[in-house]
């Protein structure tokens, strides 16, 4: 009937699985109609949990019981128990798994289009590590498996088989059943049984060589390996063989011989590249750049010749980064094919999933490679803005007026922000009485005292020169001042032809939180100031940004990984013992992002570039000290998805910089960016848009 999906059968063996099958089953409830599983002989309450379950979500089913034989055994004795279910599909499954489901998937359009093919395969595994395994077949067609352990589905003649994208469904492998606590030598015992009974049978000898690996039984390992590969058959498990044979050798002290295994793994089959991974990561770790090099180059002919990835028990993390990162490495002192190493750095950071020591490794070692956006373009800066009409010279005449600096307050990080197509601008100078001093700590008083000043600068109409209008120091709620003194990290930003801001307000020691308002500025005075508070709200509160949507709403960037972007309601409100609630920021988008993303945080407010919308993050590397990075994010303004990112760079390879001021200048094409160095010094510099746009990195779908 037209509309009416097809139904699809949960089909599984459990046995002692009370701890897990809950988190199975919510997994699974969106996909399947029925459920029939066979218990093999639990002894706790696992049947009264499975029943429980589907009785109340009023999913139909059975659960059959039979004693455990061997697993080819009992998934049949599964699947053949499902003949009486009116089920078109099964779905075969664990308990120790969790059903990922994109939430964007048609379910309904997704069963009726099984009948294309008889049976199908899905990934399983981790984001780093998956292979494909058959997990959907037709009901009452003659399916059934095949060995005592890795048993695997055996299909009738003349049937076919299709793939289910990974990025519609997916198996996470959890590993922590009811029944893996003697995994490993039961398996082996199984496998050698096997052995007795079919000895040619080259899939137990190869499983037998993982069991006795993950046994810790290396050298008998080993010599199952070298049998299965004696065996030949496909190529796949020889060339695992090969490539576990390096590994126990490796954990047997013969590097010789593991270097060994991996090459014959490579001459056995050229089209992988774990094998060739290993060895890289050996010769970097040994010190021999040159070698390490030499088989780099060998791995990336081999990824230009062999794109596929459909390999058994792919990693696919070498794939994806960990080559890469050894390059990252080595690189600094081998390379003389000039790769951008920087680049490569960020090639590394561009997956949604990487290892967080690679990750930290990878921003402790930038400082080697990152650019200086000055010494890149010293030269370019002759015809910029802040060359013409002595611009520079009038934004270092901030605050001097008022008498700042001065021995107690230092100049550091500027907010600013153009107004009328700039000519003229906004800005937000901020003093500090603290300094960083060269461990890269802080050198305090009693309190962390702020000042911040709002400067008004112009072109003069006959000159053309710039010159300060006005300036004043700004006024704020001083009532919740207390350690912290003042408003932090102030970021301002123009909507509805109002000023708002956003800024760090210390509470107390170790309280912070966001405070919103906006500014007058002919008094230079915060007004309709607000603590906005979201869910599950941090102890430190920073680095919320602003931007316009393209519906020409006030939104903020809340985090950057994942992206989490929402709106502060319009003001406080009054609770039943009539005492104020602060606004609520209620979140309007939330999606996943690269792991480089982890690392960032919102600099600047966004800025509107027809549309995109475009922000200066600032990414920190904890070492000895502390190092800062900077990037820019671009979103797309139609669907608040980022877009593109560029590498991340410095001002000047000072280790301490921070940028709040970011603006774009459309007649000539460039940004002005007004940053702090060390806290205690302020710079300006103009950059050309063209010099990001060749260092930009495009979002793809890297799942």
């Amino acid at each position: 009937m037209a509309g009416s999906p097809l139904k699809i059968c949960l089909n599984m063996i459990v046995k002692n699985e009370s701890k897990v099958i809950h988190r199975l089953l919510n997994s699974v409830v969106p996909l399947i109609d029925y459920y029939c599983i066979c218990d093999t002989g639990s002894t706790d309450n696992t049947i009264e949990l499975i029943t429980t379950f589907f009785r109340e979500k009023n999913i139909p089913g059975k659960i059959v019981e039979e004693p455990f034989q061997d697993f080819g055994y009992n998934r049949t004795f599964a699947i053949e128990a499902c003949k009486d279910l009116p089920a078109d599909y099964l779905l075969l499954l664990d308990a120790d798994m969790i059903l990922w489901i994109n939430p964007e998937l048609d379910i309904v359009e997704f069963k009726n289009s099984l009948p294309e093919y008889e049976y199908y395969y899905m990934f399983q595994g981790t984001e780093s590590y998956y292979y494909k395994n058959t997990r959907v077949i037709k009901n009452n067609y003659g399916f059934k498996y095949k060995g005592v352990t890795h048993e695997y589905v055996d299909a009738p003649k003349n049937t076919q088989t299709g793939h289910i994208k990974k990025k519609n469904l997916f198996i996470m492998d959890i590993g922590d059943g009811g029944s893996k606590a003697n995994k490993f030598s039961r398996d082996v015992q199984l496998l050698r049984k096997g052995i007795e009974q079919e000895p040619d049978n080259d899939r137990y000898h190869f499983y037998l060589g993982n069991s006795l690996k993950d046994c810790g039984e290396k050298q008998e390992a080993i010599e199952m390996y070298k049998r299965r590969i004696e065996l030949g058959g496909w190529i796949e498990e020889v060339w695992h063989s090969y490539y576990n044979m390096g590994h126990c050798y490796k954990e047997l002290g013969n590097t010789e011989m593991a270097i060994n295994s991996w090459m014959e793994a490579y001459a056995a089959y050229p089209n992988r590249i774990e094998n060739l991974y290993e060895i890289v990561k050996h010769y970097r770790i040994e010190g021999k750049c040159r070698l390490a090099h030499a088989f780099y180059e060998t791995a990336k002919q081999t990824l230009q010749e062999f794109p596929g990835r459909d390999y058994l028990f792919l990693q696919k993390d070498v794939y994806d980064y960990k080559l890469e990162y050894e390059l990252s490495i080595y690189g600094f002192y081998f390379n003389p094919t000039k790769y951008d190493l920087a680049q490569v750095s960020m090639n590394v950071l561009q997956y949604p999933y990487v290892d967080d020591n690679v990750g930290r490794n990878i921003f402790s070692n930038y400082k080697f490679y990152t650019e200086a956006i000055k010494d890149a373009i010293t030269v370019s800066l002759e015809g910029s803005t802040l060359e013409k009409n002595n611009f520079r010279e009038a934004l270092g005449q901030i605050g001097k007026s008022l008498g700042f600096p001065n021995d107690e307050f230092v100049s550091s990080t500027p907010c600013l922000l153009c107004i009328d197509t700039a000519k003229q601008l906004l800005i937000m100078q901020r003093f500090v009485n603290y300094r960083i001093n060269s461990e890269g700590g802080y050198d305090q008083k009693k309190t962390i005292d702020t000042v911040n000043i709002l400067a008004v600068l112009k072109q003069h109409k006959k000159t053309r020169h710039w010159i300060i209008e006005k300036e004043n120091v700004l006024a704020y709620d001083k009532s919740f001042d207390n350690f912290y003194v003042g408003l932090e990290d102030m970021r301002i930003f123009s909507h509805d032809s109002k000023l708002y801001y956003c800024a760090n307000r210390g509470l107390d020691v170790g309280n912070m939180v966001i405070e919103h308002g906006q500014i007058d500025i002919e008094n230079a005075s915060c007004i309709n100031s607000c603590f906005p508070e979201i869910e599950d709200q941090h102890e430190i509160e920073k680095n919320w940004v602003m931007f316009s949507n393209q519906q020409n709403e006030l939104c903020m960037v809340y985090n950057w990984h994942p992206l989490i972007i929402g709106q502060v309601t319009d003001s406080r409100t009054y609770n039943e013992q009539n005492e104020k609630v602060e606004p609520e920021f209620k979140i309007t988008k939330r999606i996943e992002t690269p792991y480089l993303f982890k690392y960032l945080r919102g600099s600047t407010c966004g800025v509107n570039i027809r549309d995109e919308v475009w922000f200066l993050c600032h990414a920190v590397s904890y070492e000895d000290r502390r190092y800062y990075y900077h990037i820019l994010v671009v979103l797309d303004n139609a669907t608040q998805n980022i877009k593109k990112y560029t590498k991340m760079f410095t001002f000047e390879k000072e280790k301490v910089e921070y940028c709040l001021g970011f603006s774009y200048n459309e007649q000539n094409n460039e940004f002005l960016f007004g940053y702090s160095k060390m806290d205690r010094e302020t710079h300006y510099v103009t950059v050309h848009k063209s010099y990001f746009d060749e260092r930009t990195i495009y979002i793809t779908n890297r799942k």
